[in-house]
């Protein structure tokens, strides 16, 4: 299988990153890519796009359609389907409704081409906004057009499990399968009513984190924050100790980017996440001691002026001469920081480390995440759609899948375009000899862009799947409509943004969200 690496555009990767997971998790708790708050700050209504590379002149994306060529499909890849499923059928064609091309996009093009070469399976995927993709859902499924896959959103769940809006698949799949086995907790987190209807492919490391330029650190004299959560100490304290000496040595400067409604992740690390699904039960816990207890730790933060506010990626140039720490989904800022620093000539090294731990806390809390899809109900091509679910497994758990990725990662050699920018001399691939030039003219070889872990980063990413090393904790919150996601951004925006007192704003608007949460109450108990 060949492994591509393709950058989402950093204009648009948050709103694919927000898409990116759903709700549920280990000990029922609900998964989350983004704060369902942020969606209004980050979300755009134009499709997701990938980075184009000029330079580029072999098509080197595969053809799908050649691939998907074979008669009967292996009986071993079926592994972990139901008894529903009918074996060796090819999958054929998938209509995909998704803000994003399915080929045009890590990781969904890998897992497109594991569909295609062992189940047979091609994918017409409709572009929709992410804002608008659950009204055309909405739309297709009253025509009697429901698409046949469907990648989760912020959204998803609980609201549109409520209104039977997707297909239970446990017929389709089985979840006591060896294939499924280790996900087991997860999948039953997204329980309703007794019946699952999604089967994330993997619990996965996109979620919030600490990034930064390990050379500023350096130059603190302080401890780095890889070195401290190897050595288990990085917390909060450390984490506010390193902002602290670095804001005195930069007066002018704020020590933290940070994205709209962090303080669900801050939350999260105590262990209890803002809202949950317990089973059927929805639990409000902006009250509760260990929330209050790290919203007023982010009130600290900003009377301490740690918060560079307004958007500041790693994708621009005044972003690293001022400020030390971004706070962003991890698989987008080391890769986009990476990029902007091989186009900029910068030298030195980007890391990624987790959120800080709670000081107060033995265990390792994290928000977490999951990536998967979900089959619309009235799909009309269930068959296939459980086979991409079955590839996207594949993508995930498969031994020479997981090993060619994690080699793609972290080789770190010659990287270049895959013709001589000169002669135009077509070379076997884009690796090489560091410095290697082309044999027919001599000349350099041009540099290409490539995302490279150190084994260091590698291990703290193998880390952040690994649920020996944190316990994972998810919020729902995102799935109970637009008047609690714009509540809640009212609520955690006013700490850092303005530093009001948690407890003055919770009073203010607590009912509110309650009285939300109570129609979805209602609405759950209708369908008891």
């Amino acid at each position: 299988m060949r492994r591509t690496q393709k950058c989402i555009s950093a204009a648009l990767v948050v709103a694919a990153i927000i898409g990116a997971a759903g709700c549920g998790g280990n000990g029922g708790r609900t998964s989350q890519s983004t704060d369902a708050a942020q969606t209004t700050a980050a979300e755009t209504t134009t499709p997701a796009a990938t980075t184009v590379d000029p330079d580029k002149e072999i098509d080197l994306n595969p053809d799908y359609g050649e691939i998907a060529d074979i008669g009967q499909v292996d009986n071993k890849n079926e592994n972990g389907a139901g008894k529903l499923y009918e074996a060796g059928k090819t999958a054929d064609t998938i209509h995909a409704l998704c803000w994003f091309d399915f080929y045009n996009v890590s990781p969904e093009s890998d897992i497109a081409e594991l569909f295609a070469e062992r189940f047979g399976g091609t994918v017409d995927t409709e572009i929709v906004s992410s804002l608008e993709i659950y009204d055309r859902l909405g739309v297709l499924m009253a025509s009697g057009q429901s698409p046949d896959i469907m990648r989760v959103s912020d959204t998803f769940y609980p609201s549109y499990f409520i209104n039977n809006r997707f297909t239970a698949l446990d017929d389709w799949l089985d979840k006591e399968s060896p294939v499924w086995s280790d996900l087991g907790d997860i999948i039953d987190s997204f329980a309703y009513n007794g019946n699952h209807y999604y089967f994330p492919y993997a619990l996965t490391a996109t979620e919030y984190g600490i990034t930064y330029n390990a050379k500023e650190i350096e130059e603190l004299g302080m401890t780095d924050p890889m070195d401290l959560y190897f050595a288990g100490e990085w917390d909060w304290n450390a984490f506010e100790e390193i902002m602290l000496r670095w804001k005195n040595d930069h007066t002018d400067k704020y020590p933290l980017s940070w994205p709209t409604n962090f303080a669900a992740q801050l939350a999260a690390t105590t262990g209890v996440s803002v809202i949950e699904m317990d089973g059927n039960r929805i639990n409000n816990n902006l009250r509760d001691p260990n929330v209050v207890r790290a919203m007023e730790f982010i009130e600290k933060l900003y009377r301490e002026e740690i918060f560079w506010e307004g958007w500041h990626g790693p994708d621009q140039l005044d972003s690293w001469s001022g400020t030390l720490f971004f706070m962003m989904p991890l698989d987008w800022a080391l890769p986009c920081g990476q990029e902007f620093w091989f186009k900029n000539n910068y030298e030195g090294e980007i890391r990624s480390v987790p959120m800080p731990r709670d000081p107060q806390s033995d265990t390792y809390y994290l928000y977490g995440i999951t990536s998967g899809y979900v089959i619309p109900s009235g799909a009309s091509n269930v068959q296939g759609a459980v086979s991409y679910i079955l590839a996207s497994r594949m993508y995930a758990a498969d031994p020479e899948v997981v090993a060619a990725d994690r080699e793609e990662k972290m080789y770190n050699g010659g990287y270049y375009y895959i013709k001589c920018p000169e002669c135009k001399h077509p070379f076997e691939n884009e690796r090489g000899e560091i410095g290697e030039t082309c044999p027919e003219c001599g000349a350099p070889r041009k540099a290409k862009y490539k995302l490279t872990y150190t084994p260091e980063q590698m291990q703290i990413y193998d880390d952040l799947v690994d649920p020996s090393k944190f316990t994972f904790v998810f919020s729902c919150h995102p799935g109970f409509g637009t008047d609690t996601a714009n509540n809640l951004t009212e609520v955690f925006d006013s700490l850092s943004s303005s530093g009001e007192h948690y407890a003055h704003v919770l009073d203010e608007y607590y009912n509110t969200i309650e009285t939300v949460l109570d129609e979805y109450r209602g609405l759950m108990a209708g369908n008891g």
